[in-house]
């Protein structure tokens, strides 16, 4: 898990990863959060609107990045 942090550090750094990529991978992380802290909503009231806050943005975010990597280009 080590080298893929510190590849993707290296890579945002550096400014290889598109805007598209960027989202898909916020998107990704919100839904991991949200996967961790799913087993903790029947004991916090508040996990459940947490979750589903994160879940919304999450799949907002890989969609917009989806739609900017996959969209229709002129051909020249």
């Amino acid at each position: 898990m080590a080298v893929l942090r510190d590849l993707a550090r290296a890579l945002l750094s550096k400014g290889v990863i598109s805007r598209g990529w960027y989202a898909i991978l916020t998107g990704v992380a919100m839904l991991f959060v949200v996967w961790l802290i799913a087993p903790v909503a029947d004991t916090d009231p508040a996990v459940p609107v947490v979750a589903l806050v994160l879940a919304v943005a999450g799949i907002w975010n890989i969609e917009r990045g989806l739609r900017s990597e996959y969209q229709r280009r002129p051909k020249e």
